[in-house]
C-alpha cells in the first residue's frame, strides 16, 4: 500500500501501519479540499427529479419538468425517490456525497493499483486527491463532486471498471461499466470513448467495435427515439437557445482558461505515455486519444453540423477521464524525477503546473518546453548552475502562493472572519503546492521515523486531522441549512401556499420552492441546464424571463447597496417591474413572489433566517401574492 517501498510485498501485519496512516492522509485531504455545500448544482435538480416521482400533482407543471427532463435516461431520481421514504432529503444527500468521496477514493485505488509500482501509485493516487478535478467548462464540471448527482456513483464505477480491465477481468469490468450507465450515460460513454483505444492497443480486432455505427445509423433512420437525432439538424432559432442557456455544450464556446487545461491535460498525458511506458503509460495514450476523439467530434458533429443527438451526448465529456489519469500522471512524474535525484527537474514540472492552474496565459508553455529540453540540457549543466535553477523555481512559487494567501486572507477580512461565511482554511488548502505538497511532506516524514514514531504519527496527527477534515466537511451556509432544514414547509410563511401555485424565490436556488416550500418553481436559471433534451423548456424558459427579469436585476441592485445605508433602506423594485411580473401577460406569470428586499405592497407573510453566531436576522424573505400586489397597483396610468 501507500508509504511501503520494498519490491516484494510484506506481511499484512507489516504493512497495516503504512496501509492505516495513507488512506487515512488520503481521505483527510480529500474531505478537507471537497467540503459540503449543501443542496446545490445538479444535486438539485435530481432532488426535483425525485420529488417529481413522489408528487407529480405538485411538480408535474414546474418548468424544469413540464417539457420532460433529462431524468428520464437515468434510474438514480427512482432509487433516490425509494431512499426519501427512509431519509430526509437533507440527511440522504448529505450522507451520499460523503459516500460517493469515498467511493471514489477507493475506487482511484484500486485503478491505480493495477497500473503503477507501489509508492509511485500512492503519488499518483494523491495527485487525484488533492490536484485541482475540473475539466471541460471548468467552472461547472469537475470530477469527485461534493455533492451528490448520478455522477458521483458512475465515476468510481468506471474506474473500478478500469480497474478490472486492467486485471483480465472482463465480465465484472463490462458490468461496472452496465450499471455506470445505468445511472449516468453521458459519462459512461465518456469513458468508453477512453477505454475502446485501450482495448485496441490490446488486440486490434476490437477497431471492428466501430462497425457498431451502422445499426445505430439505421435505427436512427427508423426514427426510433433518441436516436432518431442522430441525423436531425438543430434549427437556428434553438441553436441560439443553446448557446444562450447551454454554451457549455458547444467546445468552440469553450474560454481560455478551458482551452488551456485541455492543452495541459494533453502535455502531461503525452509525457506519461512517452516517460512512464508500462501500463500507466498505455492507459495515458488511451486518455489522450479518448480525450481528443470526444473534442473533435463534439467539434464536427455540433458546432459544425448542429446535429441534435451528438448534442445532447455531449461527447467531449471524455475529458473528465482524461484529467483524471492527467492528475494521476503529474503525480507520478513528480515521483519518477524526485526518485532518480533529479530535483531541479520535479521543481520545473511543479512550476509549470502552478503557473499554468494560476492563469488564463500560456506563459506556461516556456517552461513546459524547457521541462521537455531538460533530460538534453541538464547534463551541460554545472551542479551550481542547476541548484540556483531549483532555488529560483521555488522562490517563484512561493511568491505565487504568497499572492493567493493575500487575496484569500483580504476575501476572509470581507467576511469579518467567519469561517462559516467563508472557508479559508479550504480555499488556501486549494492551492496545489499546499494541496499536494503538505501530504507529500507527510510522505518525507514517515520515511524518515522508526516504527513507535509512525505509530504516534497516525494516533496524534492523522486520526486527529480524519476527525477535523469531517467536522469541517459540511460548511454549508447558514441560509442554506435553514432552507434545508425547513423541508416540505408549505406554510413556512405563515401563510398556506396552494397545491398548484407557482413560486418566484428571487436570489435562491431550486431548494427554496421546491423542498423548504413544496412547490413548483416559477423560473431560477438552473431551470434551463437541460433545455438539449427539452426543446419547449427554452421557449418556456424564455418567456418567464421576460416576465420576472426586471424584477431580479432591480431586486440584485438594491441587495448590492451597503448594508444599512439610507439609499438601501428606501431601494425597492418599481411598480413597471412588478406589473411585469405578476400582470397579465402572453404567458402565465407566477402566483408568489419570494422577495429578500421588502416592497410599499403588503407582503402576506415573512421568514426571517437567525444567525448562529452572531444573533439576529440573518436574512429576511418577504412572501408576496401577485393578485394582492396587482390589487394594490391598480391599473397602468394611460399613455400619453
Amino acid at each position: 500500500m501507500p508509504f511501503v517501498t520494498e519490491s516484494q510485498p510484506a506481511p499484512w501485519r507489516e504493512r497495516a501501519p503504512a496501509a492505516i496512516a495513507g488512506a487515512l492522509l488520503g481521505l483527510s485531504m480529500l474531505l478537507l479540499l471537497r467540503r459540503y455545500w449543501g443542496l446545490d448544482h445538479d444535486s438539485a435538480l435530481y432532488l426535483g427529479q425525485a420529488l417529481l416521482q413522489r408528487w407529480p400533482e405538485i411538480y408535474a407543471k414546474d418548468l424544469f419538468f413540464a417539457h420532460g427532463s433529462q431524468g428520464s435516461y437515468t434510474l438514480f431520481p427512482w432509487l433516490i425517490a425509494q431512499a426519501m421514504e427512509w431519509l430526509d432529503p437533507s440527511t440522504l444527500f448529505r450522507s451520499g456525497a460523503l459516500l460517493g468521496l469515498v467511493f471514489f477514493a477507493a475506487a482511484g485505488w484500486y485503478a491505480l493499483r493495477a497500473l503503477l509500482p507501489p509508492e509511485q501509485r500512492y503519488w499518483a493516487w494523491l495527485g487525484v486527491v488533492c490536484l485541482p478535478t475540473v475539466y471541460g467548462t471548468t467552472h461547472i464540471f469537475g470530477y469527485a463532486e461534493s455533492f451528490m448527482t448520478p455522477r458521483t456513483f458512475a465515476e468510481p464505477l468506471c474506474l473500478v471498471a478500469i480497474g478490472l480491465l486492467a486485471r483480465r477481468r472482463w465480465q465484472l469490468a463490462a458490468a461496472c461499466a452496465a450499471v455506470a450507465g445505468v445511472l449516468h450515460p453521458l459519462q459512461a460513454i465518456a469513458a468508453v470513448l477512453v477505454v475502446w483505444p485501450w482495448l485496441v492497443t490490446q488486440d486490434r480486432r476490437w477497431l471492428h467495435a466501430a462497425w457498431l455505427a451502422v445499426p445505430v445509423a439505421l435505427v436512427a433512420m427508423a426514427g426510433v427515439r433518441p436516436f432518431d437525432g442522430l441525423f436531425r439538424v438543430i434549427d437556428p432559432a434553438w441553436m441560439e437557445e443553446l448557446l444562450r442557456f447551454n454554451g457549455q455544450l458547444f467546445v468552440s464556446r469553450l474560454r481560455p482558461f478551458d482551452y488551456k487545461t485541455v492543452v495541459l491535460d494533453t502535455f502531461l498525458l503525452a509525457l506519461a505515455w512517452r516517460s512512464l511506458r508500462g501500463p500507466f503509460g498505455t492507459w495515458c495514450a488511451a486518455a489522450l486519444s479518448g480525450l481528443w476523439l470526444g473534442l473533435l467530434a463534439s467539434l464536427l458533429l455540433v458546432d459544425a453540423l448542429h446535429l441534435e443527438l451528438p448534442a445532447a451526448l455531449q461527447l467531449w465529456r471524455a475529458h473528465w477521464l482524461a484529467h483524471w489519469f492527467a492528475m494521476a500522471a503529474m503525480a507520478a512524474l513528480l515521483y519518477r524525477d524526485a526518485r532518480s535525484g533529479d530535483g531541479p527537474r520535479g521543481l520545473l514540472l511543479a512550476l509549470t503546473f502552478l503557473i499554468a492552474w494560476g492563469t488564463s496565459a500560456w506563459m506556461w508553455l516556456l517552461p513546459a518546453a524547457f521541462y521537455v529540453a531538460w533530460p538534453y540540457a541538464s547534463p551541460h549543466l554545472r551542479p551550481r548552475v542547476r541548484l540556483l535553477l531549483g532555488a529560483l523555481f521555488v522562490a517563484i512559487m512561493l511568491v505565487l502562493l504568497a499572492n493567493h494567501v493575500m487575496g484569500e486572507l483580504m476575501a476572509f477580512e470581507r467576511v469579518a472572519h467567519r469561517l462559516d461565511l467563508y472557508a479559508i482554511d479550504r480555499r488556501l488548502l486549494l492551492f496545489p503546492l499546499v494541496a499536494l505538497g503538505l501530504p507529500l511532506l507527510g510522505l518525507l516524514v514517515w520515511s524518515h521515523c522508526g516504527e513507535r514514531r509512525r505509530l504516534i504519527l497516525v494516533a496524534l496527527i492523522l486520526c486527529p486531522l480524519l476527525v477535523a477534515a469531517l467536522v469541517r466537511w459540511d460548511v454549508r451556509h447558514p441560509t442554506t441549512r435553514a432552507l434545508e432544514s425547513n423541508a416540505f414547509r408549505s406554510d413556512l410563511f405563515g401563510v398556506e401556499l396552494p397545491t398548484d401555485a407557482q413560486v418566484f424565490w428571487d436570489g435562491v436556488s431550486l431548494v427554496g420552492p421546491w423542498l423548504t416550500l413544496q412547490r413548483a418553481d416559477y423560473f431560477s436559471p438552473q431551470q434551463v441546464s437541460g433545455v438539449i433534451f427539452n426543446r419547449g423548456t427554452s421557449r418556456d424558459a424564455i418567456e418567464r424571463i421576460e416576465r420576472v427579469g426586471l424584477l431580479s436585476q432591480q431586486s440584485l441592485y438594491c441587495r448590492e447597496l451597503p448594508p444599512g445605508s439610507d439609499e438601501a433602506r428606501a431601494c425597492h423594485a418599481d411598480d413597471d417591474a412588478l406589473r411585469r411580473a405578476c400582470g397579465p401577460g402572453p404567458a402565465p406569470g407566477p402566483d408568489y413572489l419570494v422577495l429578500l428586499v421588502p416592497q410599499p405592497q403588503r407582503a402576506a407573510g415573512t421568514w426571517t433566517v437567525e444567525d448562529p453566531v452572531e444573533g439576529g436576522p440573518l436574512a429576511t424573505y418577504y412572501l408576496y401574492r401577485c393578485t394582492d400586489i396587482m390589487a394594490e397597483l391598480g391599473r397602468p396610468p394611460a399613455a400619453e
